[in-house]
Protein backbone atom coordinates (compact mmCIF):
# COMPACT_ATOMS: atom_id res chain seq x y z
CA UNK A 1 0.00 0.00 0.00
CA UNK A 2 1.44 3.38 -0.96
CA UNK A 3 1.56 6.37 1.33
CA UNK A 4 -1.02 9.11 1.03
CA UNK A 5 0.28 12.17 -0.77
CA UNK A 6 0.12 14.11 2.52
CA UNK A 7 2.18 11.57 4.40
CA UNK A 8 4.67 11.22 1.54
CA UNK A 9 5.08 15.00 1.37
CA UNK A 10 5.62 15.22 5.12
CA UNK A 11 8.20 12.41 5.05
CA UNK A 12 10.10 14.07 2.22
CA UNK A 13 10.11 17.43 4.02
CA UNK A 14 11.34 15.76 7.21
CA UNK A 15 14.10 14.05 5.21
CA UNK A 16 15.20 17.51 4.04
CA UNK A 17 15.58 18.70 7.64
CA UNK A 18 12.61 21.01 8.07
CA UNK A 19 12.51 20.20 11.79
CA UNK A 20 16.03 21.58 12.27
CA UNK A 21 14.89 25.22 12.33
CA UNK A 22 11.86 27.13 13.51
CA UNK A 23 11.31 28.59 10.04
CA UNK A 24 11.70 25.19 8.39
CA UNK A 25 9.16 23.72 10.77
CA UNK A 26 6.61 26.14 9.28
CA UNK A 27 6.39 23.84 6.26
CA UNK A 28 4.63 21.36 8.54
CA UNK A 29 2.76 23.64 10.95
CA UNK A 30 1.43 26.31 8.56
CA UNK A 31 -1.50 24.54 6.89
CA UNK A 32 -1.50 26.72 3.78
CA UNK A 33 2.25 26.31 3.27
CA UNK A 34 2.05 22.55 3.76
CA UNK A 35 -0.76 22.32 1.19
CA UNK A 36 1.43 24.24 -1.26
CA UNK A 37 4.08 21.55 -0.78
CA UNK A 38 1.42 18.90 -1.41
CA UNK A 39 0.66 20.76 -4.65
CA UNK A 40 4.37 20.59 -5.46
CA UNK A 41 4.34 16.83 -4.85
CA UNK A 42 1.38 16.45 -7.20
CA UNK A 43 3.22 18.47 -9.83
CA UNK A 44 6.35 16.37 -9.33
CA UNK A 45 4.36 13.19 -9.82
CA UNK A 46 2.83 14.57 -13.01
CA UNK A 47 6.36 15.16 -14.35
CA UNK A 48 5.23 18.48 -15.82
CA UNK A 49 7.82 21.24 -15.74
CA UNK A 50 5.25 24.06 -15.92
CA UNK A 51 3.25 22.59 -13.02
CA UNK A 52 6.39 22.22 -10.89
CA UNK A 53 7.49 25.75 -11.69
CA UNK A 54 4.03 27.13 -10.82
CA UNK A 55 3.96 25.20 -7.53
CA UNK A 56 7.41 26.46 -6.54
CA UNK A 57 6.40 30.00 -7.50
CA UNK A 58 3.31 29.71 -5.27
CA UNK A 59 5.52 28.57 -2.36
CA UNK A 60 7.95 31.44 -2.98
CA UNK A 61 5.10 33.98 -3.10
CA UNK A 62 3.45 32.70 0.07
CA UNK A 63 6.74 32.43 1.97
CA UNK A 64 7.57 36.01 1.02
CA UNK A 65 4.09 37.18 2.09
CA UNK A 66 4.62 35.78 5.60
CA UNK A 67 8.11 37.27 5.85
CA UNK A 68 9.87 33.91 5.56
CA UNK A 69 11.24 33.96 1.99
CA UNK A 70 14.08 31.65 3.03
CA UNK A 71 11.59 28.78 3.49
CA UNK A 72 11.50 28.53 -0.31
CA UNK A 73 14.85 26.68 -0.08
CA UNK A 74 12.87 23.59 0.91
CA UNK A 75 10.90 23.75 -2.35
CA UNK A 76 14.17 23.87 -4.29
CA UNK A 77 15.55 20.98 -2.22
CA UNK A 78 12.32 19.05 -2.70
CA UNK A 79 12.88 19.06 -6.45
CA UNK A 80 16.69 19.19 -6.49
CA UNK A 81 17.01 15.83 -4.78
CA UNK A 82 14.30 14.09 -6.80
CA UNK A 83 14.50 11.07 -9.08
CA UNK A 84 15.53 13.33 -11.96
CA UNK A 85 18.80 14.03 -10.20
CA UNK A 86 21.73 11.98 -11.48
CA UNK A 87 22.97 9.23 -9.20
CA UNK A 88 26.45 9.89 -10.44
CA UNK A 89 27.96 12.41 -12.81
CA UNK A 90 31.04 11.14 -14.54
CA UNK A 91 33.95 13.32 -15.42
CA UNK A 92 33.41 15.53 -18.42
CA UNK A 93 35.12 14.29 -21.54
CA UNK A 94 36.68 16.92 -23.80
CA UNK A 95 36.12 16.20 -27.47
CA UNK A 96 38.52 16.92 -30.33
CA UNK A 97 36.43 19.79 -31.69
CA UNK A 98 36.55 21.55 -28.30
CA UNK A 99 33.13 20.33 -27.15
CA UNK A 100 32.41 18.48 -23.94
CA UNK A 101 30.57 15.20 -23.43
CA UNK A 102 28.76 14.87 -20.12
CA UNK A 103 27.79 11.40 -18.95
CA UNK A 104 25.30 10.95 -16.11
CA UNK A 105 23.74 7.90 -14.46
CA UNK A 106 20.24 7.88 -13.00
CA UNK A 107 18.64 5.63 -10.37
CA UNK A 108 15.84 4.70 -12.77
CA UNK A 109 14.71 5.58 -16.28
CA UNK A 110 13.82 9.28 -16.33
CA UNK A 111 12.10 11.44 -18.91
CA UNK A 112 13.63 14.52 -20.48
CA UNK A 113 11.09 16.61 -18.56
CA UNK A 114 12.19 15.08 -15.22
CA UNK A 115 15.81 15.86 -16.08
CA UNK A 116 14.80 19.44 -16.93
CA UNK A 117 12.92 19.81 -13.63
CA UNK A 118 15.90 18.54 -11.62
CA UNK A 119 18.36 20.75 -13.53
CA UNK A 120 16.16 23.82 -12.99
CA UNK A 121 15.82 23.00 -9.28
CA UNK A 122 19.60 22.58 -9.00
CA UNK A 123 20.15 26.02 -10.49
CA UNK A 124 17.62 27.59 -8.10
CA UNK A 125 19.03 25.70 -5.10
CA UNK A 126 22.63 26.61 -5.94
CA UNK A 127 21.68 30.28 -6.40
CA UNK A 128 19.98 30.67 -3.01
CA UNK A 129 21.50 27.92 -0.86
CA UNK A 130 24.00 29.99 1.13
CA UNK A 131 21.85 33.05 1.80
CA UNK A 132 18.66 31.13 2.58
CA UNK A 133 20.38 28.65 4.91
CA UNK A 134 22.13 31.56 6.64
CA UNK A 135 18.70 33.18 7.17
CA UNK A 136 17.18 29.92 8.40
CA UNK A 137 19.90 29.30 10.95
CA UNK A 138 20.24 32.92 12.07
CA UNK A 139 16.65 32.72 13.33
CA UNK A 140 17.44 29.81 15.66
CA UNK A 141 16.77 30.38 19.29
Amino acid sequence: MSLSIYHATKQKLLAHGVKNTEDGNLTLTDKRLFLLFVRLERARRSKCFEAVQAAVCAIETYAKSIGKRQVAIFAYMYMRFSDGTPKMTHLDETLEGGGVRKIKEYRRPVTDEEITIAAWARVKFDRYENSFFRALYSNRR
